[in-house]
């Protein structure tokens, strides 16, 4: 089944597929059985995935709880709201929005991202852009000039930037990497965790370490708090 369309209503397995270039895609999860494609865009369902392209207005996209969403753009905005499954999301210069799934990994050259819960990992790569997560189980940020921002992380992180800030907020003991040149570093650890911190101690680990925290800034301050 394939064709343009404006309005249509069908099913269709998992993942779909969304590609545009400066246009907004935006992706709506809600109860539901079916899939709702609204805008002026390419649609093709082998049974296999949903795929919509071709898109020439803002599109769209009505799917069940769940479903696996893969989104491209250059630089249009993509927007993502209600728990999706896994979501993937590659864009150059638009702004990202993802407001609930059990995986993130998210790619842009100069937009902006914000992150709602993730229940799994949450990967956000970009050159230029701010990154904030507001709930992840473990995560990898990256960006050059950005800032990035994650918090109730409740797994291993890793953080890098250049000239950015960077601020971790942990819900529970676990590893954390983080790293700027010209930025801050601000990491948040849960009451009564035990963190060893070999840039600043050095040698091994102690036995009654919780988690270990590598952070550095070249010029920047680092800080490290207990709630």
């Amino acid at each position: 089944m394939s064709g343009m369309t404006r309005s249509r209503r069908l099913f269709a397995a998992a993942p779909v597929r969304i590609s545009s270039t400066s246009n907004t895609v935006r992706v709506v999860a809600e109860p539901r059985d079916d899939i709702e494609v609204d805008g002026d865009a390419s649609v093709d369902a082998d049974g296999a995935q949903l795929t919509i392209g071709r898109v020439r207005s803002r599109v769209t996209v009505t799917v069940p709880v769940g479903t696996a969403v893969i989104v491209g753009t250059t630089s249009g905005r993509a927007e993502v709201e209600g728990p999706v499954g896994t979501v993937a999301v590659a864009t150059e210069s638009g702004r990202v929005l993802v407001e609930s799934a059990t995986k993130a990994d998210v790619r842009t050259t100069s937009g902006r991202v914000t992150v709602g819960d993730v229940v799994g990992r949450c990967c956000v790569k970009t050159v230029s852009g701010s990154i904030s997560v507001a709930a992840c189980a473990g995560g990898d940020a990256a960006t050059t000039s950005g800032k990035i921002d994650l918090s109730q992380v409740s797994g291993p992180v890793r953080a890098h930037c250049v000239s950015g800030q960077i601020s971790l907020e942990l819900v529970a003991a676990h590893d954390v990497e983080a790293e700027t040149v010209s930025g801050r570093v601000s990491i948040v650890l849960p009451p009564g965790v035990r963190a060893h911190r070999p840039d600043a101690a050095g040698g091994p680990a102690p036995d009654d370490a919780d988690c270990t925290i590598l952070a550095r800034a070249v010029s920047g301050r680092v800080q490290v708090v207990t709630r």
